[in-house]
């Protein structure tokens, strides 16, 4: 069978006396080549003729790597949940939209409309870029004369947010259980103030009052 010679071949020692009985010579031959310990088989070339070492690599030891120890104790956590995988840094979320209330604060008389306070206006000034949608608007009536509608009309910063400039009822626009009153007021950056300049329809006698209470909901970039 033809195999591939690896080694030096027996020089000068030609083997003398009787021929060497088969074609290889059984016996494990040590030796040392560049250091490192060769076993080696003495085998005829076809070829020439000539015996030669043929040398067999020994072969390594593979080790397996070394298993972890099992803790039967490990909690299994689960995927972390959309809004809390954008982040630059740990602990520190990226910029994002989000859906926010904006308290409005009445100017004077506490947002209460009376007999002698008949115009109040209502203000949220802005610490982040701030884009109005949602309207919510409750009130509280106290006496017989407290039926007039609450009519506003809306500014960001200078901007009237409003085909006309002619008040609407806030009230209306603002209920809570209102269906397609969702607008779209002008986007505002920091520092720009919101307003609701608003007014009765109907004035106010002796010591009846309204109470107004008026918030948006918008969308913030946090």
């Amino acid at each position: 069978m033809p195999f591939d010679v690896v080694g030096d071949e027996l020089e000068g020692d030609e083997l003398e006396g009787d021929e060497l009985e088969g074609d290889e010579l059984e016996g494990d031959v040590m030796g040392d080549v560049m250091g490192d310990d060769v076993v080696g088989l003495v085998q005829r070339n076809p070829r020439t003729g000539r015996h030669q070492i043929v040398r067999v690599q020994p072969k390594r030891i593979v080790r397996a790597p070394a298993r972890k120890p099992s803790n039967s104790n490990a909690i299994q956590l689960g995927a972390k949940p959309s809004w809390r995988k954008q982040q630059v840094a740990p602990g520190v979320i990226r910029p994002e939209e989000g859906m926010v209330p904006l308290p409005m604060t009445p100017l004077s008389n506490g947002g209460v409309f009376s007999s002698t306070s008949t115009n109040i206006t209502w203000q949220g000034q802005l610490q982040k870029p701030f884009r109005a949608e949602r309207l919510l608007v409750s009130t509280v009536r106290t006496g017989a004369s407290a039926v007039g509608r609450v009519l506003g009309q809306n500014f960001v910063g200078t901007d009237l947010q409003q085909a006309e400039i002619e008040p609407f009822d806030i009230e209306l626009v603002g209920q809570a259980g209102s269906f397609g009153t969702r607008l779209t007021c002008a986007p505002a950056a920091p520092g720009v103030i919101l307003r609701l300049q608003c007014f009765l329809s109907t004035p106010l006698t002796s010591t009846d009052t309204i109470f107004v209470s008026i918030m948006w909901l918008g969308r913030v970039i946090h």
